[in-house]
């Protein structure tokens, strides 16, 4: 019955949710960052055309579309799906191990089937999907170590 239940939870998406929940949590330090780096000089794009651009490029970061986009913005959104991915299998290792079960590569591609779908389906950009992709890897990775198992 443990085994049902936590694969089903991780069928219905949960785990994803808990993971961009976890991501966007995550990146808040990382933005900071960059925008007090951006406002001390050390990072170009400091006035209100670039900051405006940057704007419009983190819509077209989501969609299939070219980017003009500064650097600095860029790696924090490479970040944010990292971190979605990470965090959807730091979730998943966890409830595994409060039911006591050891996930198979099976938890790994149904988790690694949501953003596909919604790449696929929604007309989403790849680079998304290839950070959230990674994200899964790296934090699948880890949880093997984490949990013991």
């Amino acid at each position: 019955m443990k085994i049902f239940i936590a694969y089903s939870l991780v069928v219905v998406g949960i785990p994803t949710a808990a993971g961009i929940l976890f991501g966007n949590i995550l990146i808040v330090p990382v933005s900071v960052i960059v925008g007090l780096l951006r406002n001390v000089g050390l990072l170009r794009g400091s006035d209100e055309a670039t900051a405006a651009q940057d704007f419009e490029g983190a819509f077209a970061w989501s969609y299939r579309e070219s980017i003009k986009m500064s650097v600095p913005d860029r790696i924090v959104h490479i970040c944010l799906d990292i971190l979605h991915g990470f965090g959807a299998i730091l979730a998943t290792g966890f409830l595994f191990h409060l039911l006591g079960l050891s996930p198979s590569a099976i938890v790994l591609l149904i988790l690694a089937a949501w953003p596909v779908f919604f790449s696929v389906a929604f007309k989403q950009s790849f680079r998304a999907l290839f950070g959230t992709l990674a994200g899964l890897v790296i934090g699948w990775l880890v949880i093997l170590r984490l949990f013991a198992f």
